[in-house]
């Protein structure tokens, strides 16, 4: 398998410099023991396997371009968990130089690959013309907010994270010349690895709540389950069909498949609405295009929801719902139904009074929003509820707007629905297989993703400690994945 070939080949590559990781090893726990001390031991247990895997992956993207975007890949989602402990231990601006380490390493590589002769930058201006068009007038709207912004250095630094190094990382994976489909599928299984580790803290605490406490509590994960699950749900439809459908995962669907059964025991611990909701419709239209396969989905659909349903009635706003609801006939049924529907929406209802002042920022910003992570600054100032603080609108395209403007987030939109349909129709152009390796679980996944974002919490990143870009990236290699020309797998 070549994926075990990659472990192999980077387990020897970093032998080399064996005494280097060691060295920082041993000097990083030393200063952490001596931060938390006795203190916090489940902080600094975390930190023995997350301080190892930093440091292992930064000098592993020092080894040649390919190595550097598949790390890079697998490490966004993870980092976040980086900043959590270094959060806790009010350490976050240490955390947040992680961010340029990881995107300082990966430019250098490929500036090395581009002096070697291996970047076609030519094709940006031909083949991506419209993209290139598209990142600049983006680039040069972000701008003009971070300046008009009341933190422009904040700002500027959110921009940079975001913005300019998922600009840079796909440019990358357009413009290297040896980017077959193989490559593609390389990156789309370490992105995929990356997310479902990042589930991983979720599911312990779900576990241990379940045998110790014997309780189920909404779960949070590091930085909320919401904002988490939405860059999980972009991923969702490719670890369902790759797992599901050998031919399209070859010699990495045992992966798949183990990513998909640590994903259901994920979701099966969740008590989000909006995911719930979300989730039935990506599994719906996955059944839809590979009909094939309908039973497993069906065995996978009823594992899961009747465990997220159950988990979702449990919630102490809404185990009020079923209160008083009877099925005593089949026209009951239909009844009870409506009622429990008509009980979700008037719960939803809670999200108008943030929506509401979001609208007021709009208003008195509309062109370039006020400033890239700024909504938290001006929450309480438009009438935000002091005890309760948000850091983003709780709407994904809300959210956009106010803090980057309407021209930007109407220049984003789109594209990004213009992707969609340009997608859509290269499918039905090309009716040789009922779904395409990248297309069609890319549509469901971004479409799942504007879905969940506009019903719950949910942002391209995370601007409050700990920082988080994830979502941004996670949607980047999507799209990225959607607008490339599917062609045959090449040496």
């Amino acid at each position: 398998m070549k994926f075990t070939g990659d472990l192999k080949d980077y387990y020897n590559y970093m032998k080399k410099y064996i005494y280097i990781i060691l060295g920082l090893y041993i000097i990083i726990e030393i200063g952490l023991f001596i931060k938390i001390g006795t203190s916090n031991v489940l902080m600094f247990l975390c930190s023995i396997f997350v301080t190892l895997f930093v440091i292992c992956s930064l000098i592993l993207m020092f080894k040649d371009f390919i190595t550097a975007s598949k790390i890079y890949a697998i490490s966004m989602p993870i980092i976040p968990m980086v900043f959590y402990i270094m959060h806790r231990l009010h350490m976050d601006e240490i955390g947040q130089v992680l961010y340029i380490a990881y995107f300082a390493i990966y430019l250098i590589t490929m500036i090395r690959e581009y002096k070697n002769g291996e970047f076609d930058l030519s094709i940006l201006t031909t083949k991506y013309r419209k993209i290139s068009i598209l990142y600049v007038i983006l680039l040069i709207l972000a701008v003009i907010s971070s300046v008009g912004s009341i933190h422009v250095l904040e700002a500027f630094k959110l921009v940079i994270l975001s913005i300019v190094s998922m600009m840079v990382y796909s440019i990358g994976m357009l413009c290297y010349k040896k980017n077959n489909k193989d490559f593609f599928k390389d990156i789309l299984l370490y992105l995929c690895i990356g997310v479902t580790l990042s589930s991983i803290p979720d599911i312990i605490v779900t576990i241990y709540n379940l045998i110790f406490r014997h309780v189920n509590q909404h779960l949070y994960g590091v930085l909320g389950s919401n904002f988490m699950l939405g860059y999980t749900i972009m991923i969702m439809p490719f670890i369902l069909l790759y797992a599901l459908n050998k031919e399209l995962s070859g010699k990495y669907n045992k992966i798949y498949q183990l990513l998909l059964l640590i994903q259901i025991i994920n979701f099966c611990g969740q008590k989000s609405r909006g995911i719930l909701f979300t989730l039935a419709i990506c599994f719906f239209v996955s059944i839809i295009i590979n009909k094939k396969n309908w039973k497993k989905y069906i065995l996978i659909s009823i594992v899961v929801f009747s465990c997220m349903t159950y988990n979702v009635m449990q919630r102490w706003d809404v185990e009020g719902i079923a209160d008083g609801i009877k099925i005593t006939s089949p026209a009951s049924l239909v009844t009870s139904n409506a009622k429990i529907w008509n009980r979700l929406i008037d719960e939803a209802k809670n999200r108008r009074p943030i929506w509401a002042l979001a609208l007021g920022m709009v208003k008195d910003h509309a062109y370039f929003g006020v400033g890239p992570g700024h909504f938290k600054y001006y929450y309480l100032q438009y009438g935000g509820n002091p005890k309760k603080m948000y850091i983003d609108a709780h709407n994904i395209v809300l959210d956009l707007i106010t803090e980057f403007g309407i021209i930007f987030s109407l220049t984003f939109m789109v594209a990004w629905i213009g992707a969609l349909l340009k997608s859509v129709l290269d499918i039905i152009k090309n009716r040789k297989k009922d779904f395409k390796e990248f297309k069609w679980p890319g549509i469901i996944g971004v479409v799942c993703l504007l879905i969940y974002g506009n019903i719950t919490g949910q942002s391209f990143m995370a601007s409050a400690n700990p920082l988080s870009v994830a979502p941004a990236f996670v949607f980047t290699v999507v799209m990225i994945l959607m607008i490339y020309p599917e062609g045959k797998s090449t040496n």
